[in-house]
């Protein structure tokens, strides 16, 4: 029993003094040093790099909407569906394919009176509302795609937002550029100290950002009576960002 007692009490003793050992490195302000194979610490530098490289859209996202009003709130909302149809119905005219339409935000409320302050609100009607959703794999219909929309009964009309289907390979060149970008900045830095870089110690990426370019509905609110809407999809600033450390040699 008091053997036990004894290695307790050792082993409290190693540990107090492991955490004394601890508290006294941190507060010399030691740190981590990055060590070679051979057990050489490494001098090294650590710089950011940006890239960034420009690429054509090749899909844009167009929302077209419906409202209605009416007495009854069944019939203002098939008031809406009808025109939702008609929209799809020529947008599949044009050869849309139906996987790239969906129908969102269906949505019915209530119109009140409050004119009378001595009386709770009167409902005195209701709107409805549908958006049709459309993905145009064709940049060169989205000015006849808004057209045919909106003299099939579109009343809210919102896009383009043009994207990239496929943007892999925009991403690995932005990424590559932003490792030059790393790497030329950190050569400053050495030659500033005599010194040249070495290899590459660590690499991290802390982000990559394909924009969406979003075109104003006022740009063609007045489509009026155009064969189409003049469209200029324009290119997309794919920009990435890594954080490199090197050797100092």
């Amino acid at each position: 029993m008091g053997t036990d007692i004894r290695r307790t009490r050792g082993a409290t003793l190693i540990l107090a003094t492991v955490l004394l050992l601890t508290t006294a490195l941190a507060a010399t302000g030691c740190t981590t040093k990055i060590v070679s194979e051979g057990g050489t610490v490494l001098n090294t530098v650590t710089s950011s790099g940006t890239g960034e490289v420009s690429a054509s859209p090749d899909e844009a996202i167009m929302n077209f909407g419906v409202t209605a009003e009416g007495e009854d709130a069944a019939e203002t909302l098939d008031a809406a569906s009808a025109t939702a149809d008609t929209i799809i119905a020529a947008l599949k005219d044009l050869d849309i394919d139906k996987d790239d339409l969906q129908t969102q935000n269906v949505n019915v409320w209530p119109r009140y009176d409050y004119r009378n302050d001595n009386e709770a609100p009167r409902i005195t009607g209701y709107e409805a509302s549908i958006m049709v959703r459309a993905t145009l794999r064709d940049l060169g219909q989205v000015g006849e795609v808004i057209t045919a929309a909106t003299a099939a009964g579109a009343n809210q009309i919102s896009g383009p937002s043009f994207t990239l289907s496929q943007d892999a390979e925009a991403r690995d060149e932005a990424i590559v550029e932003a490792v030059d970008d790393a790497r030329r900045r950190a050569e400053t830095m050495a030659q500033a100290t005599g010194k040249s870089v070495g290899d590459v110690i660590s690499i991290s990426e802390t982000g990559v950002d394909v924009p969406i370019m979003y075109r104003s509905e006022m740009d063609y609110a007045a489509a009026g009576d155009s064969m189409s809407v003049p469209i200029e999809p324009g290119t997309l600033d794919i920009a990435a960002r890594v954080t490199v450390v090197f050797e100092l040699k």
